[in-house]
C-alpha cells in the first residue's frame, strides 16, 4: 500500500508526456513500472543493475532488450534514444552526477530525460516531525543517497548538456504522512514477521477477499491522494538534450 500510494501519484503526473522513440528504462527493476508507464511507447529498452531483476524484466514482453549493468557506465552505444525514462532511480545512485552524464550521451540531440526523485522537503519534513534518527532509518531502509533542490537539479543537468523543460511537484505533507505511517506500518514486526508478510499469507489464503482488499485501501488511501501539491516531497523532472 505503502509503495502504491507514491507510485500513485507520480503515475497521474506522466499520463499526458511522450516518450519520443527509441524509449531507455534507465534502473528499470523488474518492470512493473515500465508496463504501467511505458506500454505504449515501444521500442523500449531497460537497464538494470541488480542482476536478478534484469533476469525478471527479460522474461517479460514489456521490453525490446533488457542490459544488465551500471548507470554510471551503461552498455549503451552513445546517440541512440530518444527518451530516457527513470522512476525514482537516482536517489538510490551514490555517483548520481555521474549517472546523469551517462543519460546525456546515450540520448540523441533534442532527446528527452524524464525522471522522478524525492525532494527536500522529503527529509526536511521526517526531521522535523520524527528526528533525524527516523530520517536515517528511512534513508537506511530506502537506499536514499541524495535530495537535491530543483536549482542543483537544474544546474547539474545544464552542467551535461540538458536543459529542463517541466517541473511537477507530487507527494504533498499530508500524503507523506500518510504514506510513512503504511511504510512504518508494514515493516513492523509481530511474532517475528513482518506484519505486511502476516497481511500477504492471510491474502494467499483467501481470508481477505480482494474486493474487500481493494474497498478498505481506496477508501484510506483517496482522500490523502487528492491533497494539493503545496511542498511537494517529490519531483517530476523533465530535461532536453540541446541540440
Amino acid at each position: 500500500p505503502a509503495i502504491g500510494l507514491w507510485r500513485a501519484t507520480e503515475f497521474i503526473m506522466l499520463r499526458d508526456l511522450d516518450f519520443p522513440s527509441p524509449v531507455l528504462d534507465f534502473g528499470c527493476g523488474n518492470g512493473e513500472v515500465a508496463r504501467s508507464v511505458l506500454r505504449s511507447h515501444w521500442p523500449i529498452d531497460g537497464l538494470e543493475l541488480v542482476a536478478a531483476e534484469a533476469r525478471v524484466a527479460s522474461t517479460s514482453d514489456t521490453y525490446r532488450y533488457v542490459m544488465q549493468g551500471s548507470g554510471v557506465q551503461a552498455p549503451v552505444t552513445s546517440d541512440v534514444y530518444g527518451a530516457v525514462y527513470s522512476h525514482s532511480v537516482l536517489e538510490h545512485i551514490p555517483d548520481d552526477l555521474g549517472a546523469i552524464r551517462e543519460v546525456a550521451r546515450v540520448l540523441r540531440p533534442g532527446g528527452r530525460f524524464v525522471f522522478t526523485v524525492p525532494a527536500p522537503a522529503f527529509a526536511s519534513r521526517i526531521m522535523r516531525e520524527h528526528g533525524n534518527e527516523t530520517l536515517e532509518m528511512v534513508n537506511r531502509r530506502l537506499g536514499h543517497y541524495h535530495y537535491r533542490s530543483i536549482d542543483e537539479w537544474t544546474e547539474c543537468l545544464d552542467n551535461v548538456g540538458l536543459d529542463v523543460v517541466m517541473v511537477r511537484g507530487h507527494l504533498p505533507a499530508a500524503t507523506q504522512r500518510v504514506w510513512l505511517s503504511l511504510d512504518t506500518l508494514m515493516v513492523r514486526r509481530f511474532r517475528g514477521r513482518r506484519v505486511l508478510d502476516w497481511i500477504r499469507g492471510l491474502r494467499r489464503r483467501g481470508l481477505i477477499p480482494d474486493a474487500l482488499w481493494i474497498a478498505l485501501w481506496s477508501g484510506l488511501l483517496w482522500r490523502s491522494f487528492k491533497r494539493p501539491v503545496d511542498d511537494p516531497g517529490g519531483y517530476l523532472i523533465v530535461a532536453q538534450r540541446r541540440l
